[in-house]
């Protein structure tokens, strides 16, 4: 048996995990950005307690351990508050990217500007009106928005799932 043979079937289960995963993706984007959400929260807030329970067994050891268990009940705080409040999640997280998005579009015009007579800037501005546009999205519907993104992955997976079921059955080059 040689190593095709061996790795096929493993091969097989990733693309139609992707596969799968690229359906829900597709079919429920509003409840996979809500899940996203509230892993994230889960996250954070796992991370909040174990931050908790480590300053609290090595609290004679830590230099700075009020302001260390402080931040680990700050973070505990918010990956609960993440848990039970998603759509403000998505929509906080939404506007600090339609934030960021939007001072990427302001450095790609700053850029434009100042190589205007040095070579073409057409792409450069088609850059920052991109970012522009997805910083205004996200401020403005961090929820559709973050869908789309969803939808956008969804097809990618089932793309990649079906391309890896097929090397595997097919083209034998997984």
């Amino acid at each position: 048996m040689d190593a095709f043979d061996r790795i096929k079937p493993m091969g097989l289960l990733v693309g139609i995990l992707l596969v799968i995963f690229g359906v829900i993706f597709l079919t429920a984007p509003d409840r996979v950005a809500e899940f996203l959400a509230i892993f994230v929260g889960a996250v954070i807030t796992a991370f909040g307690l174990f931050r908790i329970i480590v300053v609290i067994a090595r609290w004679n050891l830590l230099i700075n351990r009020a302001l260390l268990l402080t931040l680990g009940i700050i973070l505990f705080a918010i990956g609960i508050f993440m848990l039970f409040n998603p759509e403000i999640t998505i929509t906080v997280i939404g506007a600090i990217i339609g934030i960021f998005a939007i001072l990427m579009a302001i450095d790609r015009f700053i850029t434009a500007n100042r190589i205007k007579s040095e070579i073409n800037i057409l792409p450069t501005v088609v850059s920052g009106l991109i970012h522009l546009a997805f910083g205004v999205g996200m401020i403005y519907s961090a929820l559709v928005t973050f869908a789309i993104i969803v939808i956008l992955a969804g097809i990618y997976l089932l793309i990649a799932g079906i391309m890896i079921v097929l090397s595997a059955l097919l083209f034998h080059d997984f």
